[in-house]
């Protein structure tokens, strides 16, 4: 076994131990996630929130990403396309480390049909922190794009609409040219990065994407992306949310919602 094909089944390995540690800690709210220096986003009195600051796994992940050339393999390369605004960079070569923000936290709803949880890992960071590895075009068109007025764009960097399909065949060939372990992403649902309009007036950014993952092994596991880009002051603020199928059936209506009254703490 080579060292980056251990890695990898270190790093998968603790993902799926994830739910075990998640349950040991202590909840922060039965109905809100607070997220310090944006706001806290109402998600109903069905979905408790637990906070996993300052968690192992949360150290296992960021020292994970700082391994040189992590960013260059495949498994970087699939998150950076289905989490990652694009020209952002979540696994550069050299500090500072945008993962070094991460904070984890677990969401849990429970109804007569059975329980459902989601992870979200919430980064946040100047521009310096997250482009000082990545597109500073695209890093200009991020700085603009939460405009409540007529200069805001409206199009991601003004590219035609892709479809899935296209968008799937463009994943298969960047996977096919990136190291580590082998694996396949089926995409079987995409919505692509949209601005929205909040209920204050403001804007995020969503991208969401159902897919299934197949390991080398061919094993395959359902998994449900959801993340949003919002921006306060000259900060970001990227939140990721993961769960199954079924979670975001579940969650998903409440995390919209929450997503679009987000009070901000600055208001």
């Amino acid at each position: 076994m080579n060292r980056e094909g251990a890695s990898m089944r270190r790093l998968r390995n603790i993902v799926l131990a994830a739910a075990l540690l998640l349950g040991g800690w202590q909840a922060a709210g039965a109905d809100n996630l607070t997220i310090s220096g944006l706001g806290t986003l109402p998600l109903g009195d069905k979905i408790s929130v637990t906070d996993g600051k300052d968690n192992v796994l949360g150290e296992l992940f960021k020292k994970e990403t700082k391994r040189k050339g992590y960013g260059k393999t495949a498994r970087a390369a699939m998150w950076s396309m289905l989490a990652v605004p694009p020209g952002m960079n979540l696994y550069p070569e050299k500090e500072p480390y945008p993962y070094d923000s991460l904070h984890l936290y677990q969401l849990v709803k429970r109804t007569v049909s059975g329980t459902y949880t989601a992870a979200v890992l919430v980064f946040s960071g100047t521009e310096e922190d997250f482009f000082h590895g990545g597109n500073r075009k695209a890093a200009l068109f991020w700085k603009n794009a939460f405009r409540e007025d007529a200069g805001r764009p409206t199009s991601l960097f003004g590219m035609p609409k892709i479809s899935t399909a296209e968008f799937q065949g463009f994943l298969d060939e960047i996977l096919k040219e990136k190291s580590g372990d082998s694996r396949a992403v089926k995409i079987l649902t995409f919505n692509p990065w949209h601005a929205f309009k909040d209920g204050d007036g403001t804007y995020h950014w969503s991208q969401e994407a159902k897919v299934i993952i197949t390991n080398e092994k061919g094993l395959s596991y359902p998994l449900w992306i959801y993340t949003s880009l919002y921006k306060e002051g000259n900060r970001y603020y990227l939140i990721e949310f993961n769960g199954s199928h079924e979670a975001a059936d579940a969650l998903g209506d409440s995390l919209v919602y929450g997503l679009y009254q987000l009070k901000r703490s600055s208001k």
